[in-house]
């Protein structure tokens, strides 16, 4: 293993300490709200009715999600020669480091593997996570957009819809916009980020460079649409695995139920919180199934149920692939505050993105 003795920092970066105390007072708040008035009583007797067998398949399935992340990322890193089994198990490994570290840094973790493993460029490891997360988008938009159409919900959730396809409608323009201009979009951009307050211009714009640097891989309709339905049909999985625990859990909701918790949960997940978002995944449980008349002490249960399901499954098979592949999560987040920083300057050309790689291979080792 290598020696990082010499590089480690004392200190952790201020920056990561004041997101991790929002982040665990955010939990907390959530906890709060989550627990409040809550019958403990009947949560347990809700505990005792649940049918454990159908947890196996829910198992199975998301596992089958990982894998199918595992296909999508190798679609976009078509032009390299990647082996899908490193790809499960990097993949596995970032919702590990999600489930065990603050600031959810198993997205930086995962794509500094990848550079590490199969030897890719880090802003191209770091692009694809980003275009991944775009696609993750898209397709949760096209579910929730799609429920909205059959379902009588309430016109402020309708008209939070419509923001939010207008929000997917962005998106795709951006990539129409860049394959027919390319890097100039960056150019458009800069001077009105850049009269942002603080680092956000500065921070937005790195992200869209990242995104844009993604979409480079995209050489064609016919790829776009293989990782369009592979986006689309890895959230149809997780989504058969909360319509499983609503089997297990005996409710009688339908699978646009599940589908409406999905959205909710991956939105309402996108604030800082503790690993594993702690008191945040219950709280949007419970706010997801409340239009479908479910009382809170179920909604509640489930979210523990489902939340645990995942948060467990992914702990030990994380844990495997880390010995596996002699990954150290203390010191992977002990480095990535100034691997993320290093890359948000660097380039594909030549010798910087050469030397941030070569830092966080070692950090990681």
């Amino acid at each position: 293993m290598t020696d990082l003795t010499a590089n480690t920092p004392e200190k952790k970066p201020r920056r990561h300490i004041g997101k991790m105390i929002i982040g665990f007072l955010i939990s907390l708040v959530f906890i709060g709200l989550a627990l409040y008035n809550v019958d403990f009583g009947k949560l347990g007797q809700i505990f005792l009715r649940v049918q454990w067998v159908w947890l196996v398949p829910g198992g199975v399935l998301i596992f089958i999600t990982y894998f199918l992340r595992g296909v999508l990322w190798k679609q976009l890193l078509r032009k390299y020669p990647v082996r899908l089994w490193n790809l499960f198990r990097i993949i596995t490994l970032g919702y590990f480091a999600n489930n065990i570290l603050p600031l959810r840094l198993g997205e930086v973790i995962r794509a500094w593997l990848l550079s590490r493993k199969e030897n890719l460029p880090v802003s191209t490891s770091l692009a694809t996570v980003v275009i991944e997360r775009g696609l993750d988008l898209f397709a949760l938009l096209s579910y929730f957009l799609l429920m909205l159409f059959l379902v009588p919900f309430e016109h402020w959730l309708k008209l939070s819809g419509l923001i939010l396809a207008g929000i997917a409608v962005v998106f795709a323009l951006v990539i129409l916009l860049n394959y027919k201009y390319g890097g100039h979009l960056v150019e458009w951009i800069e001077k009105p980020l850049l009269k942002l307050p603080g680092n956000m211009g500065k921070w937005i714009h790195v992200q869209f460079e990242k995104f844009l640097q993604g979409l480079k891989l995209l050489e064609d309709t016919g790829q776009l649409l293989r990782v369009v339905l592979l986006a689309l049909g890895n959230w149809l999985i997780w989504i058969s695995v909360v319509y499983i625990c609503f089997q297990a859990m005996g409710l009688d909701l339908s699978f646009l139920a599940a589908i409406f918790l999905i959205v909710v949960l991956n939105f309402g997940l996108m604030l800082p919180s503790s690993p594993g978002g702690l008191g945040v995944f219950e709280f949007m449980v419970i706010l997801a199934l409340k239009p479908f008349g479910i009382e809170k002490e179920v909604a509640l249960g489930l979210g523990f149920l489902f939340h645990m399901l995942q948060y467990l499954l992914t702990l030990v098979v994380g844990w495997i692939f880390a010995l596996q592949l002699n990954v150290s999560m203390v010191k992977a987040y002990q480095r990535s505050e100034h691997a993320e920083g290093g890359n948000g300057q660097g380039t594909d050309s030549g010798e910087q993105a050469t030397e941030v790689e070569t830092h966080n291979r070692a950090s990681l080792l």
